[in-house]
C-alpha cells in the first residue's frame, strides 16, 4: 500500500510540473542518454578493436584504458580549479565528442587509438560532471529526484547502447567498426541538443575560499566521504567488466560479440532497475544500507564472474553486479546533494568525476597485468580486494570518520 502511495505521488509530482520545465527535463535527460549510451560503446567496443582487429594484448588494452582514465581525471581537475567554468568550455567538449567516436572508428594503430582515446576522455571529462551538476538545477524537480533522474537516464541509456551495437553487429556480420559508427550519428544529435540548451548558463565551480578551501570543507563532511568511498568501491570491478568481460567471454566460452553486448544489456537494464526504485521510492535516511547491501552484491558477482564455466552463469554475473551498479552512483548523488552548498555541488561532482578518474587512471593497466599474468579469470577474483578496502569505511564508521576528520 504504501510503495502504491509512493509511485502515485511520484506521478502527481510530473504531471505538477510546467510544460516548458517538461521540455527541458526531457531535453536534459535525452542528451545525456544519447552521451552515455555512446560513451559506453566506446568503451566496450575499444579492447576489441584493439584485441581483435588490431593484435594488441591485454597489457597495452589495460594502459589505453589507463591513458583514457588519466586524461579524464586531467579534465576533471582542471575543471575543479576554475573559478566558474564558462559555458564556451561545455560547448567545446559537446562538439569534440562525435568526432573522438569517429577518431575510434578509423583508428588503424595503436598510435591513433591513443589519441582517440585522449580526445574521449577530455570530451568526456567536460561534459559529465556538467550534466550531473545540471540535475540539480531542473525546475521545481527537487535535487535528489533530479539526480536519480540523472542516473535512470544513465542506466536506460547503457542498457538500450548495447541491444543497438548488438543489432548493428548482427546487421554487418560483427564489424566492431561499423557498429561503433553506427553512434555517431547518436552521439551528434546529443551534442547538438546539449549545444542549443544545455550551453546557455555558466556553471560555478569555487567560491572565493579557493578550490582548495571547497574539497576540504566537503571532505570534512562524513556524507561525502561516504559519497567517495560508495564509488570507489564498485569502481574497480567496474573497470574490469567494461575493459574485459567481452574478452573473457570471447576466450573462455567462444561467445560472439554480439552475445557480449547482449550481457551488457541485462547488466545495464538491472542496473536500470535498481536506479528507478530508487527514483520511485527515495531512500530518505536508508541510503548508507543500500551502500552496504551494494558492497556485498559487488563482492559476490566478481566471484561468480571469475568462477563462471559457461555464459549462464556469465549472465548471472552480470545481473549479481548490475544491482550495485545502479544503486552506488545515485545514492553517491543524494549524499553530496545533501552535504553541499549550491555554490559548492559543481566542485562535489568533479571531485566524484575524479575520484573515479584517477581509480580508472590506475585500474586497467593494473587490472591488464593482473589478467596477463594470472588470467581473466582470477583478475576477477582479485577485484575482491579493492572493494573490501573502499566498503570498509561504510562498515567501520565511528572509528574512521573521528581519523579523518581529525
Amino acid at each position: 500500500m504504501n510503495e502504491t502511495r509512493g509511485i502515485a505521488a511520484s506521478i502527481r509530482r510530473l504531471l505538477e510540473l510546467s510544460t516548458q520545465e517538461l521540455i527541458v527535463i526531457s531535453i536534459y535527460l535525452f542528451a545525456t542518454g544519447l552521451f552515455r549510451a555512446s560513451q559506453n560503446a566506446a568503451q566496450t567496443t575499444m579492447p576489441l578493436i584493439g584485441h581483435e582487429l588490431l593484435g594488441i594484448g591485454v597489457t597495452r588494452i589495460g594502459l589505453l584504458a589507463t591513458i583514457w582514465g588519466g586524461a579524464s581525471v586531467a579534465t576533471n581537475l582542471t575543471i575543479a580549479s576554475l573559478r566558474r567554468a564558462h559555458r564556451s568550455i561545455f560547448i567545446t567538449g559537446l562538439v569534440a565528442f562525435p568526432f573522438a567516436m569517429l577518431a575510434l572508428v578509423l583508428a588503424r594503430s595503436y598510435i591513433e587509438l591513443i589519441a582517440s582515446v585522449l580526445l574521449l576522455a577530455v570530451s568526456g571529462g567536460i561534459i559529465m560532471p556538467a550534466l550531473a551538476s545540471s540535475s540539480a538545477n531542473l525546475g521545481s524537480v527537487s535535487s535528489k529526484r533530479g539526480a536519480v533522474a540523472f542516473t535512470v537516464a544513465l542506466s536506460l541509456s547503457l542498457a538500450i547502447g548495447p541491444l543497438i551495437e548488438s543489432a548493428a553487429l548482427h546487421l554487418s556480420h560483427d564489424s566492431l567498426r561499423l557498429a561503433l559508427a553506427s553512434f555517431i550519428p547518436l552521439a551528434a544529435i546529443g551534442s547538438g541538443l546539449g549545444v542549443a540548451k544545455l550551453g546557455k548558463v555558466d556553471t560555478k565551480v569555487g567560491e572565493r575560499g579557493g578550490q582548495g578551501s571547497t574539497a576540504y570543507i566537503l571532505f570534512k563532511e562524513r556524507g561525502f566521504r561516504d559519497a567517495v568511498f560508495s564509488l570507489a568501491l564498485y569502481q574497480f570491478p567496474f573497470v574490469a567488466i567494461i575493459s574485459f568481460a567481452a574478452i573473457l567471454a570471447r576466450s573462455r566460452f567462444g561467445s560472439t560479440a554480439a552475445f557480449s553486448q547482449e550481457a551488457l544489456t541485462v547488466f545495464f537494464l538491472v542496473s536500470f532497475a535498481s536506479r528507478a526504485f530508487l527514483l520511485l521510492h527515495p531512500t530518505k535516511e536508508r541510503d548508507l544500507d543500500w551502500l552496504r547491501v551494494s558492497a556485498i552484491l559487488t563482492i559476490v558477482g566478481v566471484v561468480v564472474i571469475g568462477l563462471s564455466t559457461n555464459s549462464i552463469w556469465f549472465v548471472v554475473a552480470m545481473v549479481l553486479l548490475g544491482v550495485p551498479h545502479g544503486l552506488t552512483y545515485p545514492l553517491a548523488l543524494n549524499l553530496l546533494n545533501e552535504t553541499a552548498t549550491p555554490s559548492q555541488l559543481a566542485k562535489g561532482n568533479s571531485i566524484l568525476s575524479a575520484t573515479t578518474g584517477m581509480i580508472s587512471l590506475a585500474g586497467p593497466f593494473v587490472i591488464g597485468l593482473l589478467s596477463a599474468r594470472f588470467g581473466i579469470s582470477v583478475m576477477f577474483l582479485l577485484m575482491v580486494i579493492p572493494t573490501l578496502l573502499f566498503s570498509a569505511p561504510l562498515f567501520i564508521r565511528r572509528n574512521l570518520g573521528s581519523l579523518l576528520t581529525g
